[in-house]
């Protein structure tokens, strides 16, 4: 099975579970500390959940394919099943989504806890992209 293939179905699963993920970490959790900067935030509706859904699940997808890229090919630290899928998710975090997250509010005003919110609503995607991927081929 050619690598593409072989992530689509469990990067579209996780990016769907990660849809109900991010919707209790930032619309549950940490949700109202948009209160304190509320100038920043667009107004909410069916149009931006829809179009922040589909982000997540492409992205999603995306982490699914290039944790199949690693774990096919062996490379060392990330090819050992759930564990190489749980590093290879910590790494792809901290060198996609975390400086991201962290370097936006440098540049914009948001409270610390919706940031915080933030990295680990993406730490989450990445860890069920690639937990979830290292079980379905099971490598």
């Amino acid at each position: 099975m050619d690598i593409p293939r072989a992530a689509f179905v469990p990067g579209l699963i996780a990016g769907i579970i990660s849809v109900f993920t991010s919707w209790l970490w930032m619309g549950v959790i940490f949700h109202r500390y948009q209160r304190s900067t509320p100038e920043i935030w667009r107004a909410e509706g069916p149009r931006n959940y829809a179009l922040s859904s589909l982000v997540r699940v492409l992205s999603a997808i995306a982490i699914a394919v290039l944790y199949v890229f690693v774990a096919r090919f062996h490379v060392g630290w990330f090819s050992g099943g759930i564990v190489g899928a749980f590093r290879f998710a910590a790494v792809i975090w901290m060198a996609m989504a975390a400086p991201v997250a962290i370097e936006s509010a440098i540049y914009i005003r948001m409270h610390s806890m919706i940031v915080l919110g933030q990295v680990i609503d993406w730490l989450t995607t990445s860890i069920l992209a690639c937990v979830i991927t290292a079980w379905w081929i099971r490598s």
